[in-house]
């Protein structure tokens, strides 16, 4: 698309150039016809920008507030758009071992298998607004966390406000706070 929008740039600039070229000045319908595709372009340019949750986190755990035991670290790279979202979790726990919990999800409401977790084996998306996510996770049916996923307005804090029960069956608040990377 990028090269696309390069070529139409050229032939552009080159037709504009022609507007005040009393030589050769441009014909009223090529005006019409590029001025036509700038309105068609934009749109094209709007739909690839960048959703406000792709990127990678990292958590910072001075600003959480997360029930113990807390990981060492815990980057989440998530690629999201209008209809879906892929999350990778790369976690460190408290003894140094390491885990990759993967999920791959639409914004439609139905449950989608998570990889790699202990706690969880499905979850459930859906999209609130463009800086705002719910899910619903859970393990072997049973509703383990809700969750609120949100962007800052500057794009720089993502905030994950959580609600569920740990392993002794204990309700659990919780707030996961990750700055981009």
């Amino acid at each position: 698309m990028t090269q696309a929008l390069l070529r139409w740039n050229l032939v552009a600039t080159e037709n504009y150039a022609r507007c005040y070229d009393p030589v050769e000045p441009l014909k009223w319908d090529e005006m019409l016809r590029n001025m036509g595709a700038v309105f068609f372009a934009l749109p094209l340019c709007l739909i690839a920008a960048a959703d406000p949750f792709t990127g990678a986190w990292t958590l910072n755990l001075l600003e959480s507030k997360l029930p113990p035991p807390l990981p060492r670290s815990q980057i989440v790279h998530i690629k999201a758009n209008r209809t879906g979202i892929h999350v990778r979790e790369e976690i460190v726990n408290e003894d140094g071992h390491s885990m990759t919990v993967t999920v791959k999800a639409k914004f439609d409401g139905k449950d989608y298998p998570v990889s790699g977790s202990p706690f969880a084996d499905s979850v459930t998306y859906q999209r609130i607004d463009s800086h705002t996510l719910k899910g619903v996770v859970k393990k072997a049916g049973k509703v383990v966390t809700t969750e609120t996923a949100t962007v800052s307005a500057d794009g720089r804090t993502l905030t994950g406000a959580y609600t569920g029960t740990d392993v002794t069956g204990k309700q659990v608040d919780a707030v996961a706070v990750f700055e981009r990377k």
